[in-house]
């Protein structure tokens, strides 16, 4: 029995890995990297390098968004070898983006911001026990400046590094999930209608 080109078109969009989503990981993690050097260049205290993650993630879903994680952590670990112990971190990151994507939670303010602040959480949850282990607390971004402050004044390690990435992951998660969905925005309706979740960001009226 022979599919239907509509069959066929749906079955497409739902691969995992279909040709669209293979061209979007890689323009993901350019997105990534302009991020990364624009925190860098602007000693921002919050991180812009998962954009594009969490815009695969969006789109695609959790499996190509971990993907599109650990391979920007391994491109920026080339020239920053202290971006590879954070490759759990990103990936952590993309599965939630997909997982979100999947109930539709990225297509209005509201969800916008709840999508946020659970990535918030999960990007802290997993950053802090290898900021903490693997380097000490400190790593050498603009974040390290409040967190030595704090240690400083007598917290401990772990309480400074919580203390500190909960309020600029928050903000710095906030941020990315709005630029991932303002540049879905800006893509004709018949390219996002191709990703798995794509019709999530069709105006249905």
């Amino acid at each position: 029995m022979t599919q239907t080109n509509s069959q066929m078109k749906k079955t497409k969009n739902t691969e995992t890995f279909s040709m669209m989503v293979i061209l979007l990981i890689p323009i993901a993690i350019a997105i990534n990297v302009v991020g990364a050097q624009l925190t860098s260049l602007l000693k921002l205290p919050v991180d812009l390098d998962m954009i594009g993650v969490i815009l695969v993630g969006a789109l695609a879903g959790p499996i190509p968004a971990a993907l599109a994680g650990l391979l920007t952590n391994l491109v920026n670990g080339v020239l920053d070898p202290t971006w590879l112990p954070y490759i759990p971190v990103a990936m952590c990151i993309g599965i939630a983006a997909g997982l979100l994507a999947k109930y539709n939670m990225m297509n209005t303010f509201w969800k916008i911001c709840v999508s946020g602040l659970v990535i918030a959480i999960v990007a802290t949850v997993t950053a802090t026990p290898v900021t903490v282990f693997a380097f000490g607390g400190i790593t050498g971004g603009a974040s390290s400046v409040f967190i030595t402050g704090l240690m400083a004044s007598g917290k401990k390690i772990v309480e400074s590094v919580l203390s500190v990435y909960i309020f600029t992951e928050t903000i710095g998660k906030l941020i990315s999930v709005l630029v991932a969905y303002l540049i879905i925005r800006v893509i004709p309706t018949r390219t996002v209608t191709k990703y798995k979740y794509g019709m999530n960001y069709i105006s249905k009226n």
